[in-house]
């Protein structure tokens, strides 16, 4: 074994040695006295000169493979030409060293993709073996990372998940699922400023997801009361969402009024002057009406529009003369625009109407009607909302009987819907009805419901606390519920 060995290294030696000596050899013009490997001392003819590079292989024979002119004679080994055409094989050299490369290829691709497999990459061989199919390996290794996070997250390995994903999207800032998910986490995990970012990087690299992405973030961003990241967002996106272009309003207008920041609208109305007309006018009262310029704003608000060119519009008149005590301007305004408001909206809007000895029970009335419309997502989200605002067990108690008959089921698509109940009835003092809410929330999310026992703590509590900007986005909730939660509960800080 040693020997073959050892004239395993001398043959590949001897591929490349001994042609260059014959090679020069024949450059120099060939001549009997200087011939390489011929021995000196014999004839130097053909079959009966010995061969001086097979003196020191354990096999002599093996060095035909380097040299065919090598041949067994009567005598032994002789070479078979004179030692004047004794000539190189460079061709029979190259072949050999383009089959040793291909061999230590075709064992290093092996030895790689065996690694690679033992280490959970999803991928053949072809795709290591094959120059051209290498870009395959960034995929592999993104799938390997996508399946670690995804292992992570089910097992409540969140820090793990959060930097498998990271890599993810290192290996493929495309990977638009990847990244919410990643934001996601890192807004969870009180990292804001990594999950802005993320949201900040797919605006501009997922454009024909731009609007999906905006309104992800903003949810994220009113959680935690960002007001001074939502007012530009929303300021943009007035421009580029049509189709949502008054929620993003009510967006921008909230959290202006939260900050109590007049100069931030006056700013948007510069920097956005092809703004529709109705759009530039509610912005306009807003300013006066944070600025406490109220008089000089209510003839504008009692303002009829005949075709108001958003339902939006006339909802906000009616809004804004409640808040600033013009109960019989808004109950007048609202008669007049019944045809453009949505009858739940008006609904809602009454409900909020001053109550006097004649209107309590029209109100519970009122109530009672809303109760009988479908219990969608979105109602129910409108009627928790207004009970925060209007605490009431009672009628706390019979909302919760028509969202348990007649509302969405219990899954992991309304958990939000569910969750708002649960805060609106420990809002109301409704222990029943809470205490229900939760035997089936910690049966449906099998966890303790810590996190949603401590938001409503926080809500509860007599003084405004800052860490309700930090709990707020661990438990999903409809936006609605949370804007009524940050303009009754929170204090008018926000969270940078």
């Amino acid at each position: 074994m040693i020997g073959w060995i050892g004239d395993f290294f001398r043959f590949w030696w001897a591929l490349f040695y001994w042609n260059a000596r014959k090679g020069w050899f024949c450059l120099r013009g060939a001549q009997r006295d200087d011939c390489p490997c011929q021995n000196s001392s014999d004839s130097g003819l053909a079959g009966d000169t010995r061969c001086d590079a097979i003196i020191h292989w354990n096999k002599p024979e093996r060095f035909r493979r380097v040299c065919p002119l090598l041949v067994e004679t009567r005598d032994g080994l002789r070479c078979s030409v004179e030692a004047e055409s004794v000539r190189p094989f460079w061709g029979r050299a190259t072949v050999y060293f383009a089959g040793l490369l291909v061999a230590l290829y075709l064992i290093g691709t092996a030895g790689v993709y065996i690694a690679l497999r033992v280490a959970k990459y999803d991928l053949n061989y072809a795709t290591i073996a094959w120059p051209p199919h290498w870009t395959k390996l960034r995929n592999a290794q993104e799938n390997l990372y996508a399946a670690r996070a995804q292992a992570a997250l089910d097992a409540g390995r969140f820090s793990e998940a959060i930097l498998a994903l990271e890599k993810v999207c290192e290996l493929n800032p495309q990977n638009y699922p990847a990244a919410l998910t990643l934001a996601r986490l890192t807004q969870v995990a009180a990292q804001p400023t990594i999950s802005d970012q993320v949201y900040e990087r797919l605006l501009a690299d997922a454009p024909d997801k731009r609007v999906q992405t905006a309104q992800l973030w903003f949810r994220a961003l009113l959680a935690r009361s960002a007001y001074h990241k939502i007012i530009p967002l929303a300021a943009t996106m007035i421009g580029e969402d049509p189709e949502s272009r008054a929620v993003w309003l009510h967006a921008l207008l909230f959290s202006a009024r939260q900050t109590r920041d007049s100069r931030a609208l006056n700013v948007v109305l510069q920097q956005n002057p092809h703004y529709p007309e109705w759009c530039t006018e509610i912005i306009t009262i807003e300013i006066a009406l944070i600025q406490k310029h109220d008089a000089e704003v209510i003839h504008r608000l009692t303002q009829l529009h005949r075709y108001p060119a958003s339902p939006y519009l006339p909802h906000y008149q009616v809004d804004r003369l409640l808040l600033h005590g013009r109960a019989d301007d808004a109950r007048k305004t609202l008669e007049t625009y019944s045809a453009n408001i949505p009858a739940h909206e008006a609904g809602f809007l009454r409900m909020r109407m001053p109550r006097t000895q004649n209107t309590t029970q029209s109100l519970d009335s009122e109530f009672d009607a809303l109760l009988k419309l479908p219990m969608s997502p979105a109602l129910s989200a409108k009627f928790c909302a207004y009970l925060m605002a209007n605490p009431s067990p009672a009628k706390m108690h019979r909302y919760f009987e028509v969202l348990s008959t007649r509302g969405p089921a219990l899954t992991e698509d309304s958990l939000a819907v569910y969750n708002a109940a649960f805060v609106t009835a420990a809002v109301c003092g409704d222990a029943v009805t809470r205490d229900t809410l939760r035997a089936k929330l910690r049966v449906m999310t099998s966890s303790d419901g810590r996190v949603l026992d401590g938001l409503t703590t926080l809500i509860l509590g007599k003084n405004a606390d800052d860490r309700l900007h930090r709990v707020l986005p661990l438990v999903p909730l409809p936006t609605e519920v949370i804007y009524a939660i940050l303009e009754k509960f929170a204090s008018a800080t926000e969270l940078k």
